[in-house]
């Protein structure tokens, strides 16, 4: 636990808990290490790439003052736009919600109020590079997106779960609230032949790749190979050798997913199997669950004693019986008398 530098109160991944209140801010700590390695990078750059413009003729004391000074510029600048110009700090109360942002502060009354968030993948040649999540503000006529910068997927889902508690409000019938639970389906299967045929897929690839490597190479081993029509074939060596690792390693990846897989579910009142594994809700301190809407659909469990662990439910790949979404609404309800258990992972 560290705390943050207002009044000592305790501060946990940038969430500050106070009496009637929880505030959600971007971790100190973290803001300090992005901007010293920014900074550095900065003035690094302006080290080896600035004198490159300066006139030849000029001294070299000159040189080394000029830089200087543009070193500590775009040093004050970084640690003035990561500590102010892109720090938020979110106050969720009881009946309100207050959004300070640099030169502004706006508090909204929760009843007259919606929040949603916003994640935004970045992809840099099909490569994923970052993640942008914002808080999508609907007050009136008015939709105002504030981007949480630096905010880290523990504290921006701890966020959401204040704004937007998944749990099922106190039920005022409790029989009828037995009736809707007995409504729901309890049992689920998952079919996961799909990711099944891919790992098989990729692993007779790899092994196909790897055979030909094998054989080329033992073949220009071979005296007078190398002097012959075929020697050609040599240069498949490397590409079927490194393509065959490749292909070994997803298919090594596939075959983790797949024992992340269940085939068969439970839920009761006492918590939720997964095949021969009871995992009962005493035993648990959070469950996290993807929203419906998600490619790729997870469930993961955090315990009171034991390493937190993760099981795929759905995919283009996994398919599950009955769907998803009715078993996201059977856990919720078998949850209502956990009402701070359940949580919805905003990847």
């Amino acid at each position: 636990m560290e705390r943050d530098g207002s009044g000592g109160r305790p501060m946990i991944d940038g969430v500050s808990v106070v009496s009637g209140e929880r505030v959600f801010r971007r971790h100190p700590a973290r803001a300090v290490v992005s901007a010293i390695l920014l900074s550095a990078a900065l003035s690094a750059a302006a080290l080896f790439i600035l004198p490159q413009f300066l006139p030849r003729r000029m001294d070299l004391s000159t040189r080394g003052t000029i830089v200087l000074v543009v070193a500590i510029v775009l040093t004050l600048v970084t640690f003035v736009s990561i500590f102010w110009l892109r720090n938020t700090r979110i106050v969720v109360r009881a009946d309100s919600v207050e959004v300070g942002r640099p030169g502004s502060r706006e508090v909204f009354d929760r009843a007259t109020t919606a929040f949603r968030s916003k994640i935004t993948e970045h992809r840099t040649n099909g490569i994923r590079s970052g993640i942008t999540r914002a808080l999508i503000i609907h007050n009136g006529d008015r939709e105002i997106t504030v981007e949480l910068v630096g905010f880290t997927r523990s504290t921006f889902n701890d966020l959401m779960a204040m704004l937007n508690p998944i749990a099922p409000p106190p039920a005022a019938d409790p029989v009828a609230a037995a009736r809707e639970r007995a409504q729901l389906p309890s049992s689920f299967t998952v079919d996961s032949s799909g990711e099944r045929r891919l790992a098989h897929g990729l692993m007779i690839g790899a092994v196909a790749l790897l055979i030909v490597t094998a054989l080329v190479g033992a073949l220009a081993a071979s005296p007078g190979f190398l002097d012959g029509e075929l020697s050609a074939l040599v240069l498949l060596v490397p590409f079927a050798g490194v393509a065959g690792i490749g292909l070994a390693i997803g298919a090594i990846q596939r075959g983790r997913v797949l024992k992340a897989i269940p085939a068969r579910i439970t839920v009761s009142h006492h918590g939720i199997r997964f095949d021969d594994v009871e995992l009962p809700f005493a035993q648990l301190t959070r469950i996290w669950l993807t929203p419906s809407g998600y490619p790729v659909r997870r469930i993961r469990f955090e315990r009171t004693a034991g390493r937190a662990t993760a099981h795929v439910l759905g995919s283009p790949r996994v398919q599950m019986t009955p769907e998803y979404t009715a078993f996201l609404l059977a856990v919720r309800a078998e949850t209502a008398q956990h009402p701070e258990l359940l949580r919805l992972d905003l990847e």
